[in-house]
């Protein structure tokens, strides 16, 4: 990731945009469909169906080049991903690059495990994401000339 451009205060200031549509109350990540039987005894493959909001948000994160190129499954083995993704105080301290790998983890992951990505909405880690991402676009406005 070293040879890409770094995080901007406008990109920033776009992810943390995200924040109150994630925290509203009837926000969802989606819904799981299919699974039921069919009339000929065949099973529909189950297969998860993002909301429109998710959809918005992954569109968000590649357009403003939050979703890195890099090894993103050679990262996630290592002690800097499994911190961020689990400790809040590290998370509450990342900076902007690692926001950007843990969110290409979470964000390509969902291509091979269906639902990880909703799961990730469901369980906090995106809303604290988007905090974090909110801190440091707050300190950077802070510094701007």
């Amino acid at each position: 990731m070293a040879d890409q451009e770094p995080i901007t205060r406008e990109g920033l200031s776009a992810l943390a945009a995200f924040l109150p549509s994630i925290r509203a109350p009837d926000f969802s990540s989606g819904t799981w469909k299919g699974g039921e039987q069919q009339a000929d005894g065949s099973i529909q493959m189950p297969w998860f169906a993002q909301s429109d909001a998710i959809s918005d948000f992954v569109k968000a994160a590649y357009d403003l080049d939050w979703v890195r190129s890099f090894d993103w499954p050679e990262w996630t083995q290592t002690e800097e991903a499994f911190r961020l993704r689990n400790d809040p105080e590290a998370l509450a301290g990342a900076t902007a690059d690692q926001l950007a790998k843990l969110l290409t983890v979470v964000i390509r992951q969902d291509r091979f495990a269906e639902g990880s990505l909703a799961e990730a909405f469901d369980n906090g880690l995106i809303l604290s994401i988007l905090e974090r991402a909110k801190v440091l676009s707050d300190a950077a406005n802070e510094r701007r000339p």
